[in-house]
């Protein structure tokens, strides 16, 4: 009996000596990456094989695949029939990345814009169109002091006006360098299309339309000026010169809002997701809120690569967002209008985690903001040169979609002070929809406005501030079509 023990003992010791010198972890954990791989037409089921293997995909675009790997990797690959083209070699991983990223220069297209060149642009369309954009500094980055602009269009672009806002934000993270040109066409479009084209005339005359065509402004340097195509983050403590780039030090951005800050990302400073010390550490951050707090957008789209997917608030504690049905229709709606980059169908659309520290779970949770992340583009960060503007393109009609919801239906009003018509700043509340896990929404308070997407209805409303007497409009109808008007004063309690 003893024996068959021992034959077993060794049996198992053989097979699990085996497996591990056929585990991924073992070739990319301990062995350099120094091969830079490439192959045409790889299929799905390739593809899961290889990451089965654990092996580092760069880019997927196309099924044009690009992966670095141990020499032992790429032996096992060729033993498995996996045949792939040997780009090049290198010890320095970030070469690879290079190569693979920016191309056989090694140097970034000129498809895409540098952020000095897209200012450049807007100022361009500021002197051709002063009366329709304008753009202001909202802040400076956390590591290199470079002004972060934002960028607005309206038909009086010089007021401010009480109208509903629509926000568009691009290259939270640095590397997704499609993101900035969607953003920079949109606004082309809709500055040079006032008074020719209807749909557009009539947003500029509805809306004020905002846009951060770049919020990491820094990390978009390291990208676009051929340091670092990998990095993600933004730039603290990464970098002195401007010449070198540390990775992966840095904040992820799309990290540092304080909705459920320490549930989402990592601690980990070494994570591509390292969320920082505590919310809104980083200066790009309270840029992003300072403007937001402000402006209160009714709905905006935060651009993201890659996946060809839309997320937006939410799955938390096993329950969708309060306003879950108007959310999935809206976020449908957009990803309908968005052709995948193969063109054989549109977007899918997924619920996002509440528990992230993100952008969408921020501006909703916070702010009541309908905000979404577009995922654009399919198998890559930085798409080639030749996809870029198929990408840009077929995200436009998205944010059209976006343009024309935006016009109701939904309750909208102000919220004065009956006895001097002054606008407050007042909790706007609606309880048989908003459950505790969101902020109560307020009102704008530069001007007192409230505007609220909802579906036609009848709906209990409760309206409140400190110091005045509560006001209960248990039967607030909400019409069909474009926004009610429904404006409500306060008084004022007596002193008893």
């Amino acid at each position: 009996m003893r024996r068959w023990y021992y034959i077993w003992f060794i049996a198992l010791c053989v097979i699990l000596q085996s497996a591990a010198y056929d585990s991924p972890q073992d070739f990319s954990n301990d062995a350099p990456r120094t091969v830079l791989l490439y192959a045409e037409n790889v299929s799905d089921e390739t593809m899961q094989q290889i990451r089965d293997l654990g092996i580092t995909i760069i880019s997927w675009v196309r099924n044009n695949l690009y992966i670095i790997v141990t020499e032992a990797e790429r032996d096992l690959l060729h033993e498995r029939s996996l045949e792939f083209d040997e780009v090049m070699k290198s010890d320095d991983e970030l070469t690879l990345y290079k190569r693979a990223m920016y191309g056989e220069k090694m140097k970034l297209t000129d498809v895409y814009h540098t952020y000095d060149q897209i200012i450049d642009i807007v100022d361009d369309l500021i002197q051709q169109y002063p009366d329709l954009i304008s753009k202001e500094v909202i802040g400076q980055t956390q590591q290199g002091n470079r002004d972060i602009h934002a960028v607005k269009v309206s038909n009086k672009v010089g007021e401010d006006l009480d109208r509903p806002v629509i926000l568009f934000t691009g290259a939270t993270h640095s590397r997704e360098l499609v993101t900035p040109e969607i953003c920079l066409e949109l606004i082309k479009q809709l500055v040079t299309g006032y008074g020719t084209d209807e749909r557009i005339t009539g947003w500029l005359e509805f809306y004020e339309i905002y846009f951060i065509p770049v919020v990491n402004v820094d990390g978009h340097f390291i990208v676009t000026n051929n340091i670092d195509p990998r990095w993600r983050k933004n730039a603290r403590d990464a970098t002195d010169d401007w010449i070198t780039a540390e990775y992966p030090k840095g904040i992820d951005l799309n990290r540092n809002y304080d909705f459920n800050f320490a549930r989402g990302g990592s601690g980990d400073p070494e994570s591509i997701r390292y969320r920082g010390e505590y919310p809104f550490s980083e200066s790009e951050a309270r840029a992003v809120r300072s403007l937001v707090e402000r402006i209160r957008p009714v709905l905006s789209i935060n651009y993201h690569s890659q996946g060809e997917v839309i997320f937006y608030p939410w799955i938390w504690r096993d329950m969708n967002a309060p306003d879950d049905k108007l959310l999935t229709e809206i976020a449908q709606g957009i990803a309908d209008q968005i052709t995948t980059i193969d063109g054989e169908g549109t977007y899918d659309i997924a619920y996002g985690a509440g528990l992230v520290g993100q952008s969408y779970p921020w501006l909703y949770g916070r702010y009541g903001t309908f905000d979404f992340i577009v995922e654009t583009g399919r198998g890559a960060h930085v798409f080639p040169g030749e996809e870029v503007r198929g990408i840009v393109e077929a995200n436009i009609p998205g944010a059209f979609y976006l343009l024309d919801r935006g016009k109701g239906p939904g309750l909208t009003g102000r919220v004065t002070d009956a006895g001097t018509g002054e606008a407050l700043d007042a909790i706007v509340w609606f309880p048989t929809i908003e459950t505790e896990e969101v902020d109560r929404r307020t009102t704008k308070p530069a001007t007192g406005r409230y505007h609220r997407l909802l579906a036609p209805g009848t709906y209990y409303m409760i309206v409140k501030r400190e110091g005045y007497e509560t006001k209960v409009i248990p039967d607030a109808e909400v019409h069909e079509g474009a926004w009610t008007e429904l404006n409500i004063q306060l008084r004022k309690k007596t002193q008893n």
